[in-house]
C-alpha cells in the first residue's frame, strides 16, 4: 500500500514498520466509531480521577490485551499518556518497543505507533528521528515548528509539492500551512506571522525565523499551571483533546480564566467541540471554539460578545449550539434577537463561509449531549440542528434552555412560533428561570 499523502513529506527517513498512513487511520477510526457505540468505553483514564499511575497501568492493559489478540479497540494511547504524563514512559517503551510486521504489534500496529509518537513528543530522540513532516505538528515543540517553517521556505516555488490527481488536485504546501496552524491553535506563539507560501508571504516566515532566532518561540500552557488537576486538563489540550478547555471553564474556579487565556486567543470563528473522542483522531480544529466557549463561560465578556457576532456572520449553527452550551438569560436574549435575521441572508452568509467543505451540523461527528432528556427509560438525542433551517434550529433549541417555555423543544419554525417566541421573551426576559444543564462530560 503506497501510505503517502500530500503532507507526507520526509523529514527524515523512516522505517516502513514504523509508519501508519492516513488511509490506515481513517479505517482504524471507522472500526474504533463503531466498536465506541456498541460497548463501554474501556481502559479510560481522567484527570478528574487523579490517578497518573493508574493511566500508565492501562497502557500496560493495552499491551497484554494486544498479546492475548483482544485488539483494544476503545483505548487511547493518547488520552492515557496526557493523563499519566512522565509516568507512563516505561509502560509506552514496552509497547513502542514491538516489531510491526509480526505478532502482536502487528495485530496492534496503531497502538505501537501511537506509544512511539507519545515518546516522540515527550522528548525520545530515538523516536523522533523517523518522524515525518506531517507528523512534526504533533510535537508541537520550537524545533517542530521551525522544521515545518524552514521546509516551507525551501519548496515554496516547488513544482513537485502539486499532486495531481486528474480531476481533483492538492497542493503539499497547503498541507504544511494547515500543521502550522495545529501548533498555534494549542500553544501561544508570539508573532507567528498567518501569512502563505506566496513571495510575499515567505518574506513574514522568513522574518519570523531570523526575529526569533535563539529565543523561546512555542508556550505550552500546562507548563505554567501548578494545580495538578488543572495542569492535566491544559496538557490534554496539548495531546489534541479539546473539551477539557471545557472542564477547565467548568471545574476551575477563580484560577480558570488565568489559565485560558494562557492559550491563543481565537482568532476566527470554528467549530465548539463537545464530541465523543476516538482512538487516532485528536480534535485539533475544535480548540479554538472550545477556547472561545470556556472564556465566555469564565466571564470573558468579548468572547461571549464575539458568539453573538457569528449569528449574523458566516457560522451561525455553530453559535447556536455555542450559546446553547452557555445557556442563562444572555444566551437565550441573543439568540431569540436572532430570530429576525433573514433565513436567506443567513443561509448565503453560511454558504461563503463553508464553500465546499463540511461545517457545523453537517459533520460526522458523534456530539455529546448537552441535554439529557429520558423518555419511556431511554435517552433521547437532542441534537436538532441537522439538516434544517436556521430559525427552526433556533426555536428548537430554545425550548431546552428555560422553563415553562412558550412553546416545547423541538417546535417547529412557523411564523406563528417565532412571534410566540418573540412576545413571550418581550414579557419575561426579566423573570424567566433558566434550565441548568445536568453535569457536563468534559474529558
Amino acid at each position: 500500500m503506497n501510505c503517502r499523502t500530500p503532507t507526507d513529506l520526509p523529514l527524515r527517513p523512516r522505517p516502513l514498520a514504523q509508519r501508519i498512513c492516513s488511509s490506515e487511520i481513517l479505517a482504524a477510526a471507522l472500526i474504533l466509531g463503531a466498536s465506541l457505540l456498541a460497548a463501554a468505553v474501556a481502559m479510560a483514564q481522567t484527570c478528574e480521577d487523579r490517578n497518573p499511575a493508574h493511566a500508565a497501568a492501562f497502557i500496560d492493559q493495552i499491551r497484554f490485551s494486544c498479546q492475548r489478540d483482544d485488539i483494544p479497540y476503545s483505548a487511547d494511547v493518547y488520552s492515557l499518556t496526557a493523563v499519566a504524563d512522565q509516568e507512563a514512559l516505561p509502560a509506552l517503551r514496552k509497547l513502542a518497543a514491538w516489531p510491526t510486521d509480526t505478532g502482536p504489534g502487528l495485530r496492534c500496529l496503531g497502538w505501537v505507533n501511537m506509544a512511539r509518537m507519545a515518546l516522540a513528543k515527550m522528548g525520545d530522540e530515538n523516536y523522533r528521528a523517523a518522524l515525518r513532516m506531517g507528523e512534526a505538528s504533533f510535537i508541537g515543540d520550537d524545533r517542530a515548528l521551525t522544521d515545518l517553517i524552514e521546509f516551507l521556505i525551501a519548496h515554496a516555488r516547488d513544482p513537485s509539492m502539486y499532486h495531481n490527481f486528474g480531476d481533483y488536485g492538492s497542493d503539499a504546501r497547503d498541507g504544511l500551512l494547515r500543521e502550522i496552524d495545529i501548533i498555534r491553535r494549542r500553544r501561544l506563539v508570539p508573532d507567528l506571522p498567518l501569512a502563505d507560501y506566496s513571495d510575499a508571504g515567505i518574506a513574514q516566515w522568513k522574518s519570523y525565523l531570523q526575529n526569533r532566532k535563539g529565543r523561546q518561540m512555542t508556550f505550552p500552557a500546562y507548563l505554567e499551571v501548578t494545580d495538578p488537576y488543572l495542569q492535566c486538563l491544559a496538557r490534554r489540550v496539548d495531546w489534541g483533546f479539546p473539551d477539557a478547555l471545557l472542564a477547565i471553564a467548568a471545574n476551575g474556579g477563580d484560577a480558570a480564566l488565568p489559565i485560558l487565556r494562557k492559550f491563543p486567543v481565537p482568532w476566527k470563528p470554528e467549530m465548539m467541540g463537545y464530541a465523543v473522542s476516538a482512538p487516532f483522531n485528536p480534535d485539533w480544529p475544535m480548540i479554538q471554539g472550545n477556547l472561545q466557549v470556556a472564556l465566555a463561560q469564565s466571564g470573558d465578556q468579548a468572547m461571549f460578545a464575539q458568539i453573538v457576532a457569528e449569528l449574523s456572520g458566516g457560522t451561525p449553527y455553530q453559535s447556536v449550539r455555542k450559546l446553547e452550551y452557555l445557556g442563562g438569560k444572555r444566551s437565550v436574549d441573543a439568540l431569540v434577537n436572532s430570530l429576525d435575521l433573514s433565513e436567506d441572508a443567513v443561509q448565503k452568509a453560511r454558504m461563503k463561509e463553508c464553500g465546499d467543505r463540511a461545517c457545523y451540523p453537517d459533520v460526522p461527528v458523534q456530539w455529546r449531549q448537552i441535554w439529557k432528556i429520558q423518555m419511556d427509560g431511554q435517552e433521547v438525542g437532542t441534537e436538532i440542528c441537522r439538516a434544517m433551517s436556521f430559525h427552526s434550529c433556533v426555536v428548537g433549541v430554545l425550548g431546552y434552555m428555560v422553563k415553562d417555555p412558550p412553546l416545547p423543544p423541538g417546535s417547529p419554525a412557523s411564523p406563528e412560533n417565532i412571534q410566540k417566541w418573540k412576545d413571550w421573551w418581550a414579557k419575561n426576559k426579566d423573570r424567566a428561570e433558566f434550565v441548568l444543564k445536568p453535569p457536563q462530560i468534559a474529558e
